[in-house]
């Protein structure tokens, strides 16, 4: 019998617009204890056939089908099938505890009294990969990290008992070491429990590495499907090679960077508590260079870009512009010049506003042309009649003459970024993903920043969207020769756009250098533990991806500034890396913060010796 079985699948719309059909005559199985996968770009259809089978579509939406069953019955969500959303932070109760989150499920589920359910949420903690399952049961999720969330939302999944997991872009928001911990456990929780499993994503590589069928969905209808080594190796349908074919990219051509430093931080360090923020951050950013920015979530990517922008203050450190020091007189005035493009387009964007008021929006803020202008009302007489109609007779003139600047502004950006005049006067919601990253990055762009920071600009997007984007990227900085700060968990996307690259860890910069040199001869042991874990849109390959014991990763990074934040991890640790922590040793272009190229922890070295990787 198999686990989901959907014949004639439609799905509808009905919008002031008219009726939009999302899905048409979809046939989808998965058998029992089968992982099967579902790809294709943002808009395709893919969560709209799984939120039908959980039934949770909005009001809107019209639903005809043949067959919807689980295991030969009707789904029941809760109770033969369970779905794990993309972000765990919006699955979660930020009020409530999680053992209370667990035991709840438990007790619906069994019926069963409190103890009881105590008992199995650690038991599906510790599957899970927590370990001591009864301290984090009395933590709320915003103690947890990005990774943990996910466990422990996989957790209550597990608490429904189901026959059939749906799996909604698990991985999107996890950095490639604890996206392969996360696929190693959904894998084994398949083959120990039994319970079959439906992922749903846009990571090619992803679908490789933890699937027997995969899929292929294109404007709501499904143009491929088959076993994954048929579909990834031969691919018939026109639609499927593209999506390779993009998920395959090699490296873009970006501008070739200057020797400029546009911003220099020296030192910075930013405290929120005992366990987040960055510590001794030393890094510079040049014209016209693409400088990626790796890490694990919550290794403090985030929290430097905000110091960048001057969203936060350090605590400490110094940040240079254009070679002076970054006070706070000159960071109000020079505001304008770091601008960021965020990951989440929706969530950054104001819902009450149209694309063109945005930008609008942004031009205000950046021109000084509403102060000049409460300047000039201030030399007017307050008596004089005649001069204070000549007066507003002019400043009508001159907002007309503005309004009209700004509209063509606004317009030529629009086109600029591959959109038309008409979406001026759309809203966030009417907008796909892509289109809305678009309208971000516009509103960034029409300022004419020095420095653009890209802060997980591309996770949510599909492979074909990430394609335009970065084209798009990499295009206006051609145009305008502005630096790029680019933060990304995704390895695969780094490497093809960026000349130098940092990696991140616990706070600190762990290693930096040529991007080139650091993909193919890493020096840290996390730099390394990353780029192993990274899966390719290869079958073959993808599934030999490593990743650590799913339990070693839990215990907490308390960054007390006391020895070496991936000392607890690592697989080359030292008794000095216990107590201390590391400085930045600097070989060229690379800078590396591991003892293992100390002369003092490692031994002596020869006048002509060149330090090579000792991982």
């Amino acid at each position: 019998m198999r686990a989901l079985d959907i014949k004639k699948l439609s799905v509808q719309y009905h919008t002031e617009q008219g009726v939009y059909r999302a899905l048409r005559d979809t046939d989808l199985y998965v058998e029992e204890g089968e992982i099967t996968g579902i790809v294709g770009e943002s808009g395709s259809g893919k969560s709209t056939a799984m939120l039908a089978v959980m039934g949770l579509l909005k009001k809107n939406a019209a639903v005809q089908s043949e067959k919807i069953a689980v295991c030969g019955e009707a789904p029941v969500p809760g109770v033969n099938v369970a779905m794990v959303f993309q972000d765990p932070q919006s699955c979660l109760n930020p009020t409530v505890k999680i053992g209370r989150q667990i035991t709840e499920t438990v007790r619906a589920r069994r019926h069963c009294g409190r103890r009881e359910a105590r008992e199995r949420a650690v038991e599906l903690l510790d599957m899970v990969g927590i370990s001591d399952g009864k301290k984090r049961m009395r933590q709320y999720p915003f103690e947890l990290s990005g990774g943990m969330r996910q466990r422990v939302v996989i957790a209550i999944a597990l608490a429904c008992e189901p026959k059939l997991i749906i799996a909604d872009e698990p991985t999107t928001a996890l950095d490639a070491a604890v996206q392969a911990q996360i696929l190693r456990l959904l894998k084994r929780i398949a083959e120990e429990t039994g319970t079959s499993l439906l992922l749903v994503s846009h990571d090619l590589g992803v679908t490789a590495s933890l699937c027997q069928r995969v899929y292929v969905v294109h404007e709501g209808e499904i143009v491929e499907s088959g076993r994954v080594e048929d579909v990834f190796y031969d691919p018939q349908e026109e639609y499927t090679k593209q999506l390779l074919s993009s998920a395959k990219q090699k490296r873009k051509n970006g501008v070739t960077p200057g020797d400029q430093v546009i911003l220099r931080m020296e030192h910075v360090t930013k405290e929120y508590n005992t366990r987040d923020g960055i510590r001794d951050i030393s890094l510079d950013l040049r014209r016209g260079e693409v400088f990626a920015l790796a890490g694990e979530s919550g290794s403090g990517k985030t929290t430097l870009a905000r110091v960048l922008t001057g969203i936060l203050k350090e605590d400490g450190g110094v940040l240079y512009q254009n070679g002076q020091p970054l006070g706070q007189k000159r960071r109000d005035r020079g505001r304008n010049r770091v601008q960021m493009v965020f990951q989440d387009p929706y969530a950054s964007l104001n819902p009450c506003l149209t694309a063109g008021q945005a930008l609008e929006e942004a031009l205000r803020g950046a021109d000084s042309w509403d102060g000049s202008q409460r300047r000039r009302m201030g030399t007017v007489p307050a008596r004089d009649n005649a001069a204070e109609k000549q007066f507003c007779s002019a400043r009508r003139r001159d907002r007309k003459a503005e309004r009209a600047a700004r509209r063509k502004t606004i317009c030529d950006m629009l086109e600029r970024v591959g959109l038309t005049e008409e979406y001026m006067d759309k809203y966030p919601s009417e907008l796909s993903g892509g289109q809305r990253q678009r309208i971000g990055i516009a509103r960034a762009l029409i300022v004419r920043p020095e420095l653009l920071i890209c802060d997980e600009a591309l996770s949510s997007l599909d492979a074909v969207t990430q394609e335009q984007i970065l084209d798009l990227l990499l295009g206006i900085q051609r145009e305008q020769g502005i630096a790029c700060l680019f933060i990304s968990h995704d390895m695969h996307v780094i490497r093809r756009i960026s000349s130098r690259m940092g990696v991140m860890y616990g706070g600190r910069l762990v290693e930096s250098g040529k991007t080139r040199e650091i993909c193919s001869d890493p020096w840290h042991p996390y730099t390394k533990q990353l780029l192993e874990a990274v899966p390719e849109a290869d079958p073959l390959r993808a599934r030999r991806i490593r990743s650590l014991p799913l339990g070693k990763r839990t215990a907490d990074k308390a960054l007390s500034g006391k020895g070496c934040p991936f000392a607890g991890e690592c697989g080359y640790v030292m008794g000095c890396c216990m107590e201390q922590v590391p400085e930045a040793y600097r070989f060229g272009e690379r800078t590396v913060s591991c003892f293992l190229y100390s002369a003092e922890h490692s031994g002596r070295r020869g006048r002509d010796y060149i330090m090579t990787s000792q991982i």
